[in-house]
This record gives structure tokens, sequence and C-alpha cells, in this order.
């Protein structure tokens, strides 16, 4: 399970280069995630540790490679009741429809 900045940075960059179809730079990702270049390079460093990412320490942050882009071995909520609330027959359609 990955730290807090890693986690962030993984999803950040993940989904940039979804959107973009290029990394971002260190001033994007200082943006986005709000954390100093030294937070950055520290979960970079984390991120290629553990293989989510190939990168090399001597080059620029945009030379990464995602091989993963979310995280390992987390347990997700996938109950059916997660966010639903129920009315009169089960579901919640009457909220919309009589209110």
């Amino acid at each position: 399970m990955l730290d807090d900045s890693p986690r962030k940075l993984l999803r950040i960059i993940s989904q940039y280069h979804y959107h973009f179809r290029r990394m971002p730079t260190l001033p994007e990702l200082r943006r986005l995630s709000g954390r100093r270049p030294a937070d950055i390079i520290k979960g970079f460093k984390v991120l290629a540790a553990e293989n989510y990412i190939t990168w090399e320490v001597s080059k620029p942050i945009e030379t990464a490679v995602i091989i993963e882009g979310w995280e390992r071995n987390v347990p997700y909520d996938i109950s059916p009741q997660r966010g639903v609330q129920s009315g009169r027959a089960g579901n919640n359609i009457d909220y919309w429809l009589y209110h």
C-alpha cells in the first residue's frame, strides 16, 4: 500500500497522461499536487521502487513511463448499498419525481 504522496502522484500522472497524452512537468505536478519539488521527486522514487513507473533519477520527470496506473491490493467496497438511498419502493426515483 502506498503512502499519501506517491498515491496522489500516481493518480495525477495517470489521469494527466490519459487526458493530455503526455507526462506532466515538475511545475505542473507542483501545481496539481500541492507538493514541493523535493517531495514530488521522493514520491517518484517510491513509485519507481514499487514498479508503478519506470524512471531514472538522473532524467527529467517527463521521461517517466507508467507501468500500472492504480494501486495494487487495495480492497474496494463494491457492496450494492453504498451511496443508494432507499425510497418507498426500494429505490430513490421518488425523490426525483415528487420533490
